[in-house]
């Protein structure tokens, strides 16, 4: 499965991630352009955050912990890979949030978040 990665919606530029560490973000998952789940911390690379203290350049190849959306993963993706703007993930960089709840869905990021 390859890398779910953003480009961040209030500056444009790439959420990166190496899959082990990533860069302070919000994630929201939208349906219908409605917040429906929200989550901090840094990108894992594949739609969600690792749980603090989990990552670890050091420790390659080994599987990070990371938070879950409470909504099933297959929905998510379903959401996040349709069509409507208005459904699925919506990155921002933490320094870019500014508090406003996001209404559509990140565009993907082409070189997958390694920059």
């Amino acid at each position: 499965m390859g890398c779910f990665s953003y480009m961040c919606k209030e500056c444009g530029k790439a959420i990166l991630s190496d899959s082990f560490s990533g860069q302070p973000v919000e994630l929201f998952l939208l349906k219908n352009g409605k917040v429906i789940e929200h989550m901090s911390g840094q990108y894992d690379s594949y739609g969600r955050v690792f749980i603090d203290g989990t990552q670890r350049k050091e420790v390659k190849y080994k599987l990070m912990k990371s938070v879950e959306w409470k909504m099933d993963w297959s929905d998510v993706v379903t959401l996040d890979c349709g069509k409507d703007a208005t459904s699925g993930i919506a990155a921002i960089h933490t320094k870019c949030y500014d508090g406003q709840f996001p209404v559509t869905k990140s565009a993907p990021d082409p070189h997958q978040g390694w920059g």
